[in-house]
């Protein structure tokens, strides 16, 4: 088990990236590593999944257990990658701070990943890159005054 954890800040208040974060037809705005996101249950009810195509850096067909989901603060969720023969528990908690949101994302990566650099390696480029692009487009929603 491997495991790893990244941080960012967003200007916007916690209420408003929780929205942000929750609504997945935002992804494909602001970022090109997942497509094809679709509900298989009760969007972020637990035991439902959110499912999937990651295309970065690898394509591979993904499917995100939520195992727990706590608005505006937490959701937990293990992620199941077809054919790459691992998983990983991922929680993101959302904190408001003086300056907007700190979004952290801590992760735990079980089994042995076919791929170059090991999953520690690949998931914490992916989530590193997902977060820095999503705290990107919060900024932007800030900047154009959008935060209703």
């Amino acid at each position: 088990v491997s495991a790893f954890s990244c941080s960012v800040v967003t200007k916007l208040p916690r209420s408003r990236v929780w929205s942000l974060l929750t609504d997945i037809t935002n992804w494909p705005k602001f970022s090109d590593m997942y497509s094809d996101l679709r509900w298989d249950g009760t969007p972020w009810a637990e035991g439902s999944a959110l499912v999937g195509q990651l295309n970065y850096p690898i394509v591979v067909s993904g499917r995100y257990v939520i195992k727990k989901c706590d608005p505006p603060a937490l959701i937990r969720y293990l992620s199941q990658t077809r054919d790459a023969g691992f998983a990983t528990e991922r929680t993101i908690t959302l904190e408001q701070v003086t300056e907007g949101t700190q979004i952290r994302v801590e992760a735990y990566v079980v089994g042995r990943p076919e791929m170059p650099g090991g999953a520690s390696e690949f998931l914490r480029s992916l989530t590193t890159r997902w977060f820095a692009e999503f705290a990107l487009f919060c900024d932007k929603q800030a900047a154009s005054g959008s935060d209703s």
